[in-house]
Parts: C-alpha cells; structure tokens; sequence
C-alpha cells in the first residue's frame, strides 16, 4: 500500500517577496498537513512556515511503514533558492542526499503539480529552506565582491542558467542551529523571531561554507539501525553534556562496539564523538554568556568544566575571544 499525503496550494502564496514594501503588517503563517494512515502504523506530517516575505521553512517528519507520495500543488511560477538538510534519512532517490548531508540548489518553480516520493523507513526528517532569488540577490549584490568565489558563481549562473545543484556536509554548528529550529520554544512574535534568526543564521553558514567545503564521505554504509543508534548516542551526549558516559559506555547503550559508533559518528556529523560534544559545549557556554546574571565560573561549571582556566582556554581556541570580553560586549 502506498500512502499519500496532498498539500494545499495556499502553502505557496507568501513565497514569493510581493509584500516587501508592506513588511511592517506581515503575519507569519503556518500549514501543517498531517499524514493519514488507515493502518494506524505510519506517522509524520509536512509543516511550512513562512518566516518573512520571501523566505519559507519547510519541515516533512516521518516514521513510515509504508510507501508514501507527497503531492505538492504550486500555482505560481518562481525561481528560488533552497538550502535541504537532511537530518535522518534512509534514502532519498531524487538526490541521493544522505543523513548528515545537506544540497544547496537554484531552481525554478514552474507552478505544475509535483511529486516527491519516500520509500518505507523507520524514519525520515529533512529541514529546507526556501529563499525567493530576487530577495537573495537583492541582500547579496550590494556586497558582490567581498562574496565566496562559489556563491558568486550561483548569482552570475542564475541570470543565464538555472542547473545548480551542490551537496555539503552538515557541520556540528548547522546540527546544533537545526535542533534549535525544531525544538522552538517560543510562540506568537517571540517565535517568529527566533526562528527568522536561526533561519537567516543557517543561510550565512551554509552559504559561508560554499567556498571550501570539506571532503565528505558518499558511501555511508551504516545500517539504518545504526544510524538510528548513533543519533541515540547523540541524544544521550546532549542530555548528559555536563557528565557524559565514556565511549565504550555510550557504544553500549545504544548498542553499537565503539568502533562502529567512531566511524558512524565521524561519517554522519562530521567530527568526533566528544569533538561534537566539545561544539555542543561551547556553543551552550556562548548562549549563557549572553545573561548577565551569569559570570565566567558559573557558565563554566553550567557546561561540565570543573577548571575555570581550562574553559576560558577552550573558549578563546573557539571563538578567537575570552568568556569574560565575550560576555561584557554581548550580554544584554
């Protein structure tokens, strides 16, 4: 049995960037489709939300069992960016973009019903960002020539040709911003906010990286239980980011020998076990940081560093600058 889930065209309307001059009374709006299964044993849904006027997030979260068929139904002609992230996926037959891997593409949306479709799989979660190209060019023209020698060669293609298509590996910091999409937890204008600042984060990184990413390895041969294991460990190393199980004690609870939790990790994140960790670390102390009620003792033993000398040592081989000057410049 093949499952099918149909979006409404509606969700297209606020992409392209018609309402720029009116910016002031844009209202975001969201489209959730939920999947039906009259089996009761395949679950997920399809979330838009359109962060500003031209810019759109696009979010399909899925456990299936069976074979499922996303109908898409645009009405409207429009040339884009898009920025996909897969975060778990088994496979992908379109673009053979794997977990931990991300595309960046310029297309055309020729307003014409479209398809995507997903073999069964245990899981299935992928993040796209889709960005109106007149919006793109007008934030990035102005600074033409101070841009990565790849991203200009996107903007001088798209005037003559449209047949863009780059997949990259997606780096600990994009992870950490992707789960913080996710995981919003925020409403109302709060979240519109937040979101449209992660989003616009994730596009200068992503696109940042476009000059010289780094090699990556296209023949992931994990298992799908195995990818599923290691972003368990995943999960554990973040919950117990402050005192984290040692390997061979985190291999084992996800049920993997450490060798494979090693490569698999390597592989899917792009870093080490504790080399994500280490990221994962940092990036929190830089969020508390930020809170003025919280000195440079106390964010450090917040992130698991019994040593004040040996966070601040961390902290400056991150990001170039001490904790202390960090935290005066920036706390609010």
């Amino acid at each position: 049995m093949t499952l099918v889930l149909e979006e409404s065209a509606d969700c297209y309307h606020l992409l392209p960037s018609t309402s720029l001059d009116n910016n002031s009374h844009f209202q975001p709006i969201t489209y959730e489709f939920r999947l039906h299964d009259p089996k009761g044993i395949s679950h997920g849904y399809r979330y838009w939300y359109h962060v500003r006027p031209g810019i759109s997030l696009l979010i399909d979260d899925y456990k299936l069992q069976e074979d499922l068929v996303v109908v898409t139904t645009p009405n409207q002609n429009c040339t884009y960016l898009e920025l996909g992230f897969s975060i778990f996926n088994h496979s992908d037959h379109n673009r053979d973009v794997k977990t931990g891997q991300n595309f960046v593409s310029l297309a055309v949306d020729n307003g014409e019903r479209g398809y995507q479709e997903w073999e069964a799989q245990e899981r299935m979660l992928k993040l796209d960002v889709h960005i109106e190209y007149s919006l793109f060019k007008s934030l990035t023209i102005p600074h033409f020539d101070t841009l990565p020698v790849n991203l200009r060669n996107i903007i001088e293609k798209a005037d003559s040709e449209i047949n863009l298509f780059q997949i990259g590996r997606t780096t600990p910091q994009m992870q950490t911003i992707l789960q913080q999409i996710l995981n919003c937890p925020y409403q109302a204008l709060t979240k519109q906010l937040y979101l449209e600042a992660k989003v616009l984060e994730l596009m200068a990184i992503r696109l940042e990286d476009l000059q010289d990413s780094p090699p990556f390895d296209t023949n992931i041969s994990l298992k799908p239980i195995q990818i599923d294991s290691i972003y368990q460990a995943r999960d554990i190393l973040i919950n117990n980011f402050t005192n984290p199980p040692t390997l061979i004690a985190l291999a084992r609870q996800v049920n993997l020998n450490d060798c494979t939790l090693k490569k698999g990790f390597q592989q899917i994140f792009g870093t080490t076990v504790f080399g994500y960790l280490h990221n994962y670390r940092m990036e929190r102390a830089q969020e508390l940081l930020l809170d003025a009620k919280l000195n440079v003792n106390q964010v450090a033993q917040y992130v698991g560093y019994s040593s004040r000398s040996a966070f601040m040592t961390a902290f400056y081989k991150k990001f170039g600058v001490k904790p202390s000057v960090y935290s005066r410049k920036n706390a609010v």
